[in-house]
């Protein structure tokens, strides 16, 4: 499991929207798996949705309370997105 901190963060807005946008994809899979997980669901549309740096940085900070409570099977590569 990869834990978010400033320290592993890509550089530029950009990737961090973009590492957002790809791990919003493995939290939707995962909400709409166990059937019914409507915060799962909000958090992926919460971290596509993000295109502030305020809404980036909340984002980005409830995905990876998201992930400490819910931990991924397999990995989660550098840029968000599921291996």
């Amino acid at each position: 499991m990869m834990t978010w901190s400033n320290a592993n963060l890509p550089a530029s807005f950009s990737q961090r929207c973009r590492s957002l946008s790809l791990a919003a994809r493995a939290v939707r899979q995962r909400a709409v798996m166990r059937g019914g997980d409507l915060d799962g669901w909000r958090l992926s549309r919460l971290m596509r949705e993000a295109d502030t740096d305020a809404q980036v940085n909340v984002a980005e900070r409830k995905f990876s309370a998201w992930l400490r409570a819910n931990p991924l099977k397999g990995t989660v590569r550098e840029n968000g997105a599921p291996e």
